[in-house]
């Protein structure tokens, strides 16, 4: 959450838009913890009408829930009551983190998030599923890029469990 509230701030960016709008960036500023069932999703959407080179070719939608973010507890009407009688809490909803229409790119996401990157050594070597490769013989160059973001691959020998 902090990559998304902080991430263009990083001085390589050089004053850039951040990846999320200030209503969103506002929301998550109040957000102090995350509770039971937050989440945040990262979905991407390919434009099959454009060149594969064309950074309009993939866009990033995201969006963030809080999760279990009401307490009972902490409140004192009839709703709350009655969630505390039935020892439920209700799961917010997701909300979109851009604007509608915006048009945030693959491109963009990977040049703000990349210098957050954690060593590839803060993570163990990752095991392979067998029978994963060929599925994404098209996209193989996207998919590794969106794998690169994360140093799981780095410093393992790709033995496929040999």
């Amino acid at each position: 959450m902090n990559v998304l509230r902080y991430c263009n701030l990083d001085e390589s960016l050089q004053g850039e838009d951040s990846l999320i709008c200030q209503t969103a960036l506002k929301r998550l500023y109040k957000t102090k913890e995350l509770d039971y069932m937050s989440y945040i999703v990262i979905r991407m959407f390919e434009n099959t009408e454009v060149a594969l080179e064309d950074p309009k070719r993939f866009r990033i939608e995201l969006t963030f829930s809080r999760g279990a973010d009401l307490s009972p507890l902490e409140m004192n009407d009839s709703k709350a009551a009655s969630l505390h009688q039935e020892h439920t809490l209700p799961i917010m909803g997701p909300e979109r983190l851009q604007e509608l229409g915006s048009y945030l790119t693959l491109e963009k996401m990977e040049k703000m998030i990349r210098p957050f990157a954690m060593p590839a050594e803060d993570f163990p070597p990752p095991a392979t599923p067998a029978g994963f490769s060929g599925y994404f013989s098209k996209s193989a160059g996207v998919l590794e890029r969106l794998v690169n973001l994360w140093p799981f691959h780095k410093n393992a020998a790709h033995t496929n469990g040999k």
